[in-house]
């Protein structure tokens, strides 16, 4: 077995998590197949490496991304429940949703050097920005096995709901309190666009577009809420997305 080789980087100033991730990546250097993200004290199921090596062993000359479904465990690992499968996995979603949980992430080199050749300076996160990215360039790979086990803390950054009634009323008080999530998509799109506008098809543009318009143009949001393709995993999510778009709320 070979010695594990771990560099400490000591900051400047304070980046914030999404920042810092990407600020790892950079450092982390070419000449690797895959990259992943580590954060917190998650549980790596012993498989997990191997897995997302395996699944992207076609893509490592491609710009790819894999990430897995989770195991949300309490402190001690006791078992809680399992993320939701996802039913589409589209840039249609990927600019109104998050799916894809950073500390099960894996990236081919590709995908690596594809990312940090256009930092963005205003995004959400950074397991999000990368869904974004390689949604619209390139593979996404995902993954029904639970590759970690996820541990729900009072104080995480992000964390997860995991029943019925808390997830009800984390969305009733984002739409209520404007918090970061579905709020900032048109943001998002903004950023996402001015780092990749000349690598975008007509379609990717012409999507990107209706939602940076509809923000800008109250007479655009009609056309966004009623005919636009963005859709979000719950259908009570898609719904409550088109209420937003329509209140200018995004």
């Amino acid at each position: 077995m070979s010695a594990l080789s771990i560099e400490i980087l000591e900051a400047s100033q304070r980046l914030g998590p999404a920042l810092s991730f990407f600020e790892l990546l950079k450092h982390a250097g070419d000449g690797f197949d895959c990259y992943f993200f580590a954060d917190q004290d998650d549980y790596w199921h012993e498989s997990k490496i191997a897995r997302a090596v395996d699944k992207l062993s076609s893509e490592k000359e491609n710009v790819g991304v894999y990430f897995s479904r989770l195991e949300y465990v309490d402190e001690t690992l006791a078992h809680i429940g399992y993320s939701r499968i996802p039913r589409v996995i589209a840039l249609e979603n990927a600019l109104v949703e998050n799916i894809a949980t950073g500390c099960t992430i894996a990236l081919t080199g590709p995908a690596r050097q594809l990312l940090l050749k256009n930092s963005p300076s205003r995004f959400s996160m950074h397991d999000w920005w990368c869904y974004i990215v390689v949604v619209a360039f390139g593979k996404v790979i995902y993954d029904t096995f639970p590759s970690i086990k996820y541990r729900q803390h009072t104080n995480n950054t992000i964390g997860v709901a995991t029943n019925t009634f808390q997830n009800f009323w984390r969305r009733l008080r984002r739409f209520i309190r404007r918090d970061v999530g579905i709020y900032s998509v048109a943001m998002q799109a903004t950023e996402f666009k001015r780092c990749f506008s000349d690598l975008l098809n007509v379609k990717q543009l012409k999507l990107v577009n209706s939602m940076t318009d509809g923000k800008a143009h109250i007479a655009n949001r009609i056309p966004l809420v009623f005919v636009s393709k963005f859709v979000r995993q719950r259908w009570a999510d898609s719904l409550m997305l088109r209420i937003l778009f329509l209140m200018g709320r995004f």
